[in-house]
């Protein structure tokens, strides 16, 4: 399942490191982040449970940079 979430990145170098982030998270099959539309898309593992993945990638991305904010 593919969900697409908005985010608050100031850098293209940062929303890099969170595309990393997101795409190493256990339950994440695939994932991409459009700097220039502030967009985060996430393509989970059959089963996955959405929020509690998303949860931990928005913890990933805490901790590169406090304003890397995840809106859901």
């Amino acid at each position: 399942m593919k969900k697409i979430y908005a985010i608050e990145a100031d850098c293209p170098a940062c929303a890099g490191k969170m595309e990393i982030a997101a795409a190493g998270t256990a339950g994440v099959v695939s994932a991409t982040v459009n700097f220039m539309s502030q967009k985060l898309t996430v393509d989970f593992e059959e089963g996955a449970d959405p929020e509690k993945v998303i949860k931990e990638i928005s913890k990933k991305c805490k901790k590169i940079d406090d304003e890397l904010i995840i809106i859901t």
